[in-house]
């Protein structure tokens, strides 16, 4: 959008449906770290056929997919904490790239099978890329995307495991 040639209407209202985009993603990622995920956030944050591309690239598609997938994946940890800083949105009509930088911490559940992991954690920092999409007049991500830039801590060997066909 030229800024030159825009009413501060115009400005506010971009500003406002930046905010509505990046809201998505806050309110998921607290929902994730309170341990409320549950289908009605999952139905306010994803399109129906919304796509998650893990960092390892496999992709969970679908609401009830996102919903199983990460209920089962954060059901390891005692405790998550994700900040999401830095969000550069662009909008183009009823389209939106959204690109934001990721910390998540992991603080693995007492674990009987693998000891080695009691009272251990992980972090990983990356960068996080979305495109959403107008629903109805609410944004709503179609595609979230998780790249990792670096990992340090206990229990990597099982997080890049996780979910891997055994076969």
């Amino acid at each position: 959008m030229n800024r030159q040639h825009t009413t501060m209407e115009e400005r506010l209202k971009e500003v406002i449906e930046r905010t509505n985009i990046t809201d998505l993603l806050i309110r998921y990622f607290a929902a994730v770290d309170d341990k409320c995920i549950d289908l009605k956030i999952v139905v306010a944050t994803f399109t129906s056929d919304a796509k998650i591309i893990r960092p390892d690239g496999t992709a969970i598609v679908g609401q009830e997919n996102i919903l199983d997938g990460h209920t089962k994946s954060f059901a390891r940890f005692k405790a998550t904490h994700h900040v999401i800083t830095n969000f550069i949105v662009d909008i183009d009509n009823n389209m939106a790239t959204l690109r934001s930088n990721i910390i998540a911490n992991h603080l693995w559940a007492d674990n009987e099978d693998n000891p080695s992991l009691n009272n251990k954690h992980f972090l990983a920092d990356g960068v996080l890329s979305a495109k959403a999409i107008k629903v109805e007049n609410h944004w709503r991500i179609n595609e979230l995307k998780n790249h990792v830039v670096w990992r340090t801590g206990d229990g990597m060997k099982e997080i890049l495991e996780f979910g891997r066909s055994k076969d």
